[in-house]
């Protein structure tokens, strides 16, 4: 039997939990993912945002009306695709309203915005997720939005950058150490944001875990959840 190939669609009732979408049940289909800077499970489609979540529309139509007239950046660049991935810490902003949002991560692990400043959206911040040595012993680190930069060797993986948008220099290193302020992105415990303690390596291919301090209680967490945060960064909850 021939496979079939890859749908462009996606039924809503099937879609990533990281879609904060409230008719699951009532309508069959919503607009698919395009691959892009951000996992399908980490991000939300940029046409499901303006329509669904932000309500700025109210078909696809008008949705793809006010993308192809290039009134909505990312990171401070126009993006035009209803199917662009739009993920953690990435930075929307309709420069005709004023209006800037960046995505954060709520307490059922969804993807949502939380509007800021114009000060505030000037930068973002991304998280390390692998480190590489290239041609001429020159260091490379890779964050979380697909993005690579040069970087020193005191940047470890696990570590966040700020950096400047849209041009993305480098501006602050936020270490992943004791003591650090960090986001929660996935789990039970999701969208909180609490203090590290300390981390806990495991035998036998088990993911590293850490202590961390919340609001009313120390618990344990899977170390890779964590995205460290500057005292700036407002989460969903704050």
């Amino acid at each position: 039997m021939a496979k079939r190939g890859g749908t462009k669609h996606l039924k809503r009732i099937a879609s990533p939990k990281a879609i904060l979408v409230h008719d699951r049940k009532d309508r069959t289909w919503m607009t698919r993912h395009m691959p892009g800077p951000h996992p399908k499970k980490h991000s939300v489609p940029l046409g499901v945002l303006l329509r669904d979540i932000l309500k700025l529309a109210t078909t696809l139509r008008e949705v793809r009306r006010i993308a192809a007239r290039r009134l909505v950046l990312i990171d401070g660049k126009p993006r035009t695709d209803e199917k662009f991935p739009v993920g953690l810490m990435d930075v929307v902003s309709f420069p005709k309203s004023a209006k800037q949002y960046r995505m954060v991560v709520d307490s059922k692990g969804r993807i949502v915005p939380l509007e800021i400043s114009k000060e505030e959206a000037a930068t973002k911040l991304v998280k390390v997720v692998g480190k590489h040595t290239i041609k001429g012993g020159k260091i490379t680190v890779s964050f979380h939005d697909g993005r690579n930069m040069a970087a020193d060797n005191h940047v470890k993986v696990g570590d966040s950058v700020i950096v400047s948008l849209p041009e993305a220099k480098m501006k602050a290193h936020l270490k992943r150490d004791k003591g650090s302020r960090c986001l929660i992105m996935e789990g039970k415990h999701a969208g909180n944001i609490v203090k590290l303690k300390d981390l806990v390596e495991r035998k036998g291919g088990k993911p590293s875990e850490a202590l961390v301090q919340g609001k009313d209680e120390e618990f344990i967490t899977v170390a890779k959840y964590l995205f460290v945060v500057d005292e700036a960064f407002k989460g969903e909850g704050a």
